[in-house]
């Protein structure tokens, strides 16, 4: 009677947590954060390219990902460029670097605490979106059961089908519960 979403447990909570860590392109070693998310390498990929597309361009360097978000500055117009690797195989490890190659020192700490902000941005939004696919499919699942519940309870007496569904309903709607609790973490 109870359907899960295969990639989803309630285990997969958000957390803010970040590493200062190096990330070497083409033998270039750059100042970067490195985070982890509960979900595989794809579904984190998808994320990237979803979240990305509306302020920048995700370009796929074969080993590597390299974002490009046009910015106006006091200097000029300036194209940021932000490498980015996925790795894992159940869990995916995100690391985010800042090419410092064409930024003015004078603002380097600026876009080095920008790239800190997008990197844990991406990840509120990402865990938002995952919370928000089971909470449509419990809803759903929710909606058929109310409707067998329903239908049972016109045509027979039979309590113990019609206590079952509902103790089923009463499960779905915890777990609904709990999961617009955990957005709700997010959005403040």
């Amino acid at each position: 009677m109870f359907s899960s979403f295969p990639f989803f447990s309630i285990c997969q909570d958000y957390d803010s947590k970040l590493e200062l860590l190096n990330l070497s392109i083409t033998g270039i070693s750059y100042e970067g954060y490195q985070t982890e998310l509960d979900f595989n390498p794809a579904a984190v990929k998808l994320g990237l390219w979803k979240y990305t597309k509306h302020f920048g361009q995700l370009i796929n360097n074969g080993t590597h990902y390299i974002l490009k978000i046009p910015i106006s500055s006091n200097d000029g117009n300036i194209e940021l460029h932000l490498f980015l690797k996925l790795s894992g195989k159940n869990k995916t490890l995100v690391h985010m670097a800042l090419d410092t190659a064409k930024i003015p020192m004078a603002n380097l700490s600026v876009y080095q605490k920008e790239t800190k902000d997008l990197i844990l941005d991406f990840k509120k939004k990402f865990y938002w979106e995952q919370y928000q696919k089971v909470v449509d499919t419990k809803t759903a699942e929710a909606y058929k059961l109310s409707k067998k519940y329903r239908k049972i309870s016109k045509k027979s007496t039979n309590t113990k089908e019609g206590s079952r569904i509902l103790e089923n309903l009463l499960a779905i709607n915890r777990e609904i519960e709990k999961l617009k609790k955990l957005q709700l973490a997010l959005s403040t």
